[in-house]
């Protein structure tokens, strides 16, 4: 039988990537429109957009990866069924059990990968995919400053720089009106300054120094206020707008299960609600289990097909994903306000594949022709001995 679960491998690895191809190809379409868009009129070098995609790309495997193992085993074991190929093994006496055996070595890899990606390499890929668009924001901010002109690119602010290093982002000789607060207008001249970015509090700033700020308005009743500094740091609204066109919120998705689990424990000693690192906690674990949980539940759903091929594959898998993934975020919601508890709402999905996979093993295996047929073929090979003999 070696043989017979290398060719099911084969044909389920064929068909999970090119699910995976697809599935993760529609889910990143908005995204990869959006990139191209950087590179036309925001003019973002073609490699920095391709670090991007690939700083995104483990996010959406997440979700594709699953779907594609449910697409593979169900394309796969229909093909047999359909062709008669399913029917004859099992007249021959191998049980439906014995037959999925390749499918459940297929979800174990798939769960281990998609582990892999969820408790390692998604922290990773957020953070590193935040702190690529802040400095490619400083950069753009930097570019479109021009020396001896008045800049209005940022919202309330008027810059004016003698000379500024676009490489660095250093400025020289910085005159800047400060409108952003109606009831006080703020003068600033510094020496030198340099744009910053602040990729963990999603801030743009602009760090001035050697200078002073000249202070008039209704607040001040009439009277003017000099004030020196040798430091002086400003919050920019520049930052958010260049980075909208491909910034995704990112939450506790950034954390390790460890990190998780103090910033629970933290907000929960602040009395605040620690609900949502909990249920972030289960989401990366069970997810991924559902990869294995699909694999098993494919082949007793497919066995009873007939007719049909991957086009009904396909349909059944994309309803099915649906459907978890709606009761996934159903459950996330209700887990963060507290309403059931973490692990029940992330693994509840789960149970009911479990619970759905077992009934149909049971139904395929116990169904009355499946034991008559299994009957006869042992009554065969029965009576094969004494004539072998």
């Amino acid at each position: 039988m070696r043989l017979l679960d290398r060719a099911i491998l084969k044909e389920m690895t064929t068909a999970f990537l090119l699910g995976l191809m697809v599935f993760t190809f529609v889910l990143l379409t908005n995204k990869i429109l959006r990139l191209v868009e950087l590179i036309v009129n925001k003019g973002v070098g073609v490699l920095t957009v391709l670090q991007l995609f690939l700083y995104v790309l483990p996010y959406s495997l997440v979700v594709t990866i699953p779907m594609s193992v449910l697409l593979a085993t169900l394309a796969t074991f229909t093909r047999l069924s359909t062709d008669g190929e399913l029917l004859g093994l099992r007249g021959a006496g191998s049980s439906l059990v014995r037959l999925s055996r390749p499918s459940i070595y297929f979800g174990i890899a798939t769960t281990l990968l998609t582990l892999v990606i969820t408790i390692w390499i998604l922290p990773y890929s957020n953070q590193a995919f935040k702190n690529l668009v802040f400095n490619m924001a400083r950069r753009q901010v930097a570019v479109g400053i021009q020396e001896g002109v008045f800049n209005s690119a940022f919202e309330g602010l008027i810059l004016y720089v003698e000379r500024l290093d676009p490489r660095t982002s250093e400025m020289e000789g910085v005159f800047l009106v400060d409108s952003r607060n109606p009831a006080e207008r703020r003068v600033i001249v510094a020496e030198a300054g340099r744009f910053t970015s602040d990729p963990h509090q999603l801030r743009m700033g602009l760090t001035l120094r050697q200078g002073s700020i000249h202070l008039s308005g209704a607040e001040l009743s009439g009277r003017y206020r000099l004030i020196t500094f040798e430091n002086y740091a400003l919050t920019l609204d520049a930052g958010h707008s260049l980075s909208e066109p491909i910034q995704r919120p990112l939450g506790e998705q950034e954390l390790t299960l460890t990190e998780l689990r103090e910033r629970a424990a933290t907000l929960r000693a602040q009395g605040q609600n620690y609900h949502p690192p909990i249920v972030e906690f289960h989401k990366k674990l069970a997810i991924p289990f559902s990869c294995a949980l699909f694999s098993v539940l494919s082949v007793p759903l497919a066995s009873r097909m007939r007719r049909g091929g991957r086009g009904i594959s396909l349909a059944i898998s994309v309803g099915f994903a649906l459907g978890y993934y709606i009761l996934i975020v159903a459950g996330e919601s209700l887990g963060d306000r507290g309403k059931i508890p973490a692990a029940l709402a992330m693994w509840l999905p789960n149970l009911l594949i479990a619970v759905g996979g077992f009934v149909l093993f049971l139904r395929a295996e116990l169904h009355p022709a499946t034991l008559v047929q299994a009957w006869r073929s042992a009554r065969a090979r029965r009576a094969a001995v004494p004539q072998a003999g």
